[in-house]
């Protein structure tokens, strides 16, 4: 990585931690994670269902992209993995 991915790097965690607060109560989240977008960091949250459509989802947060995906419950596994 270079500098200025490390740049981006540091705006898209921080927009991790806004993108928290700005979807509590307002999508059903499962969790939220960094990712590439269009080449460059961003921000993915992945919801459990899909959201009421009369809530408009941020595009961006401080400038940095963010993505959605609808993933359902993340449930823990047990047992061995092969």
């Amino acid at each position: 990585m270079d500098e200025r991915d490390d740049r981006e790097l540091a705006l898209a965690r921080a927009a991790k931690d806004q993108a928290k607060e700005a979807l509590s109560g307002v999508a059903d989240v499962a969790g939220i994670g960094l990712t590439r977008i269009g080449g460059r960091f961003g921000v993915r949250v992945n919801l459990r269902r899909v959201p009421d459509p009369e809530r408009r989802l941020p595009e961006e947060i401080a400038g940095v992209p963010v993505s959605y995906r609808v993933v359902g419950t993340i449930r823990k596994q047990s047992g061995p993995f092969v």
